[in-house]
């Protein structure tokens, strides 16, 4: 990250982050269902990315696939 980005615009994503993972662990259905992909679910962390998980019910866990770029068509 630091060669695109500067130390402090880094720190500041990085610590974003971990508090969306926090939210979204203590709040799992407070995002919604991921338009493209069933069986999803879409947290927007900034304007630019977003964390796509879904919910174990079973084992009662919240399993993040992947942190995406919105920028970008992931639809196919």
């Amino acid at each position: 990250m630091e060669e695109k980005w500067s130390v402090q615009v880094s720190d500041n994503f990085l610590d974003k982050l971990e508090r969306t993972m926090e939210s979204i662990g203590r709040f799992p259905y407070s995002s919604p269902v991921a338009q493209h992909f069933p069986g999803l679910r879409k947290c927007v962390i900034n304007k630019q990315v977003s964390a796509y998980y879904r919910i174990d019910e079973v084992r009662k866990e919240v399993e993040i696939l992947a942190v995406l770029d919105n920028r970008q068509d992931f639809r196919y």
